[in-house]
Order: C-alpha cells, then structure tokens, then sequence
C-alpha cells in the first residue's frame, strides 16, 4: 500500500500535468478547460497506484494500452474533484521534475472557484497554460 508521502513523491517525480482548451460552441465562451494529469509506467506499479488513490477517494482511469502507437500503460486522473484532492495533497514548498505543479495548482483553483467561466479566468488560464 502507498502511503501520503509515496503518493507525493510519484506526483512531484512522474506526473504530468496537461491542460486543454478545446473548442465548444455550448460553452458561454466558446471553449472548454480540460485539466488532467497523467503517469506512464509499468502495469503493476500502475495497478497499485490506482488502489492507493481509489483507497483516497479517487477515481483514476487505467488503460493497459495508450493507444496504437503507444503500447504502454498510463494512469490518468481527470475529475475536477480528484485533480483537487491531488494538489491540495502535494505540499507547495516542494520542487517538482517538470516545474508545473504551482501553475498546474492555480489553473485547479480558478477551475474549482468558477472563475474560469469568465474572460478575464479564461485568459489566466491561457497564460498559465505556456509555461507548463
């Protein structure tokens, strides 16, 4: 079982923090803000990341296969809720592998506080989105 400290460690070492912005004509700006972040690795190590976090209240979605030109397994990890619960988990003071974690962190915080729905949290969002 992955303890608080582990879980840190693999999101500060491994994960990658994705934000999309795709076009959506229901949307009241047009566009929609996908976060996520991902993980790549062995299966079983992926299996037993996906219980520590289910353990947490989590739900990640495993795929065994990425895609056909990706064999390899990857963990991602979607839902506003979850996203929230993972970085209010990882400590500030940290310094992650990619330098992302802070500025992936705010974008979370304008998503869960609805200010992403205006103009002014959309271009935020746009700014924060070239530097990770």
């Amino acid at each position: 079982m992955l303890n608080n400290g582990m879980l840190i460690g693999i999101f500060i070492g491994l994960a990658n923090c994705d934000i999309r912005i795709e076009s959506n004509h229901r949307a009241n700006l047009g566009y929609t803000i996908k976060p996520r972040i991902q993980i790549r690795g062995e299966l079983p190590f992926l299996k037993q990341l996906k219980h520590a976090l289910e353990m947490r209240h989590m739900n990640p979605h495993l795929k065994e296969i990425e895609g056909v030109n990706r064999n390899k397994p990857i963990i991602t990890i979607s839902r506003i809720r979850d996203l929230g619960i993972v970085c209010k988990m990882v400590p500030d003071y940290l310094e992650d592998a990619r330098n992302q974690w802070k500025d992936f962190k705010r974008v979370i915080e304008l998503i869960e506080n609805k200010k992403h729905l205006s103009l002014e949290g959309l271009d935020e969002i746009l700014k924060i989105k070239e530097l990770i």
